[in-house]
């Protein structure tokens, strides 16, 4: 399966790495998909961002200098230059970690824009709309070996100019010609609905690498406190996509019933294990996992319900500017 996405996409979607672009770059990857592009995108894309990052430069000097003549002193703002920016359009792709299959622009899917803007026909009937037309034609290429997924904001490809309604009925015919399939969406959320798939993460596996990385500091509080454990564990597992498709970031619960090996009463205790870590999605391992405290809790007959924690917390001290760096946490199950 292939699955185009049409400029608007790219460009809205910071070249997919926004919360829902990695999301659909982590699902395009479990799917094993292939995320295509049409050389006519790419070039208009470049283009745009290339624009729209030079402008923004500007704007966020200008708006310093507006500062720095009412304070009368601030810190430099450093800025990329321009080369920087231009490095930057240039390699948007790149970043996108997942293997690209280039669309060259050709001879033939100009010619089939043209013809369609002369025939007043979707996606060219109401204005001189060449670029669609070569990205139709592209996608009618990509249908001759595999089903393909077309992603756009342009209301042109869609039957009455309304996203309901579906592809437009001359190029739904054209794509009836051959034996893959063309689907249409007017949006990444759209998309999602259709590509996302359940992460089976092995919970078995979590709960025995877990426990072996807190098991001193599980058998200290239980110790301490007079409990032992008497139930298999219960486990919640929290998945969020990341910058980078290959991996999930998780966060988890591990619970687990326990007795009361001093005999005063206590009932109802649990004890809670919390962590977080990476899941690699390719090989299935889990990575970097993190102890984030244990919780130990019961009723012992008097008001409320007793909590005991052992909590970590870690310190990052920074002299000067810290550099920030971008990164995505956005949950999918």
């Amino acid at each position: 399966m292939y699955v185009v996405l049409d400029s608007n996409i790219w460009i809205s979607e910071w070249g997919l790495n926004t919360n829902k672009g990695s999301a659909v770059r982590f699902y395009i990857k479990q799917k094993k998909a292939t995320l295509a592009l049409p050389e006519i995108i790419k070039e208009e894309v470049e283009r745009k961002l290339q624009n729209f990052l030079s402008e923004s430069c500007k704007d966020i000097q200008t708006r310093h200098n507006q500062l720095l003549s009412v304070f009368g002193q601030l810190k430099e703002v450093v800025l990329p230059t321009e080369v920087e920016i231009a490095q930057k359009a240039k390699s948007l792709f790149d970043d996108v970690k997942l293997d690209l299959h280039s669309v060259p622009f050709t001879l033939e899917s100009a010619k089939s824009s043209l013809r369609k803007i002369y025939e007043k026909k979707p996606p060219s009937d109401q204005n001189q709309q060449f670029k669609d037309g070569v990205i139709w034609a592209n996608c009618l290429d990509l249908l001759e070996v595999d089903d393909v997924i077309l992603v756009t904001e342009d209301k042109a490809f869609f039957k009455g100019k309304s996203y309901k309604d579906g592809i437009a009925a001359n190029l739904k015919k054209e794509a009836n010609s051959f034996k893959n399939y063309i689907s249409i969406y007017s949006s990444l959320t759209e998309l999602l609905e259709e590509i996302k798939s359940t992460v089976n993460i092995d919970k078995e596996t979590l709960i025995s690498k877990f426990t072996d990385i807190t098991k001193d500091s599980m058998n200290s509080i239980l110790e301490r406190n007079g409990f032992s454990i008497s139930s298999q564990a219960n486990v919640n597992i929290s998945p969020y996509v990341t910058e980078d498709p290959d991996k999930l970031y998780i966060e988890f619960e591990i619970l687990f019933d326990c007795i009361d090996t001093r005999g005063e009463g206590r009932i109802n205790a649990t004890l809670l294990l919390k962590g977080d870590g990476y899941y690699a999605s390719d090989n299935k391992e889990l990575l970097e996992l993190k102890n984030q405290g244990e919780e130990l809790s019961f009723d012992d007959g008097s008001e409320g319900r007793k909590k005991i924690n052992n909590s970590y917390a870690s310190m990052n001290m920074v002299l000067g500017h810290r550099t920030v760096e971008h990164s995505i946490r956005y949950k999918i199950q």
